[in-house]
């Protein structure tokens, strides 16, 4: 899974948000929290590093003690890709979004990072309370029958063996599909639900979900739920209208009320 989480700062407030939540993911594997910026001049170090510090002292006391970097770089997503993969069991958490010099929203560096990082990205929404970040609980991961939805299922598998999560695999079906659509798309999450299972020793749950809005859909459930974490690759290619940056992900980020795990499969062109 992660032995360290890697917060990316821009300098806004904003950005700061996902410290308390990394914090708490990386206490429950006993894990490091490590908080940088990057800058594009050298000479802008020391006052990058003082920023940092100021920042984690306005937080108080975390569930674990933080470190902190100053990268220099022209490239964040670069800067900050280069830097995890050269930790052994480094995974960004990152805010959803900032507004400083690196803009680290959905669609610009988050979006980079996950064509850069070959595994997940933790992306924390505006509307995620800072004691969240609990790895065990529900787990919701949205699928659309595409096999590139799919790719999110053994992440979810590895995350539930490894904390104890349920996962829950849903579909979104629009509310005009017809009664014999509704049992070949509930035949096929189930068969998902059933093949993970077999597959992981662990209890997966299933549901089919109706709606017009896939993200509405799927963040209510997930509310209803308690669902610590969500899970989502971001381009599916049918029933959830291309699940996307920009689309169906942005919107479960924009208003999921806990972490949502973004993976962007491998063999996707950049």
């Amino acid at each position: 899974m992660f032995q360290q989480l890697v917060v990316p700062i821009d300098g806004s407030a904003a950005s700061w948000h996902a410290v308390p939540v990394a914090a708490r993911m990386a206490a429950a594997v006993d894990g490091k929290l490590e908080v940088v910026t990057v800058v594009d001049r050298l000479a802008d170090i020391t006052a990058a590093q003082r920023a940092l510090q100021d920042g984690l002292a306005q937080l108080g006391e975390l569930a674990v003690e933080p470190m902190s970097q100053v990268l220099a770089s022209d490239s964040v997503a670069t800067a900050v890709a280069d830097h995890v993969e050269s930790m052994t069991g480094g995974m960004v958490a990152m805010s959803s979004h900032g507004h400083g010099r690196t803009a680290a929203v959905l669609g610009s560096v988050t979006d980079e990072l996950l064509r850069r990082l070959y595994g997940p990205i933790v992306v924390v929404g505006p509307h995620v309370p800072a004691d969240a970040g609990t790895l065990d609980g529900s787990y919701v991961a949205a699928l659309d029958g595409s096999d590139r939805s799919r790719a999110i299922v053994p992440i979810i598998g590895a995350w539930a063996v490894e904390f104890g999560g349920t996962p829950w695999l849903v579909e979104v079906l629009d509310t005009v599909a017809t009664s014999s659509g509704d049992v070949f798309e509930s035949a096929y999450v189930s068969r998902v639900a059933h093949e993970v299972q077999t597959s992981i020793g662990h209890e997966v749950q299933y549901e089919t979900l109706h709606g017009d809005r896939p993200s509405r859909a799927i963040v209510d459930f997930a509310d209803r739920l308690g669902a610590s974490l969500m899970f989502l690759t971001t381009h599916g290619r049918s029933g959830l209208d291309r699940l996307r940056l920009g689309s169906v992900a942005s919107e479960v980020v924009r208003h999921a009320t806990c972490p949502v795990v973004l993976h962007r499969p491998p063999t996707l062109p950049h």
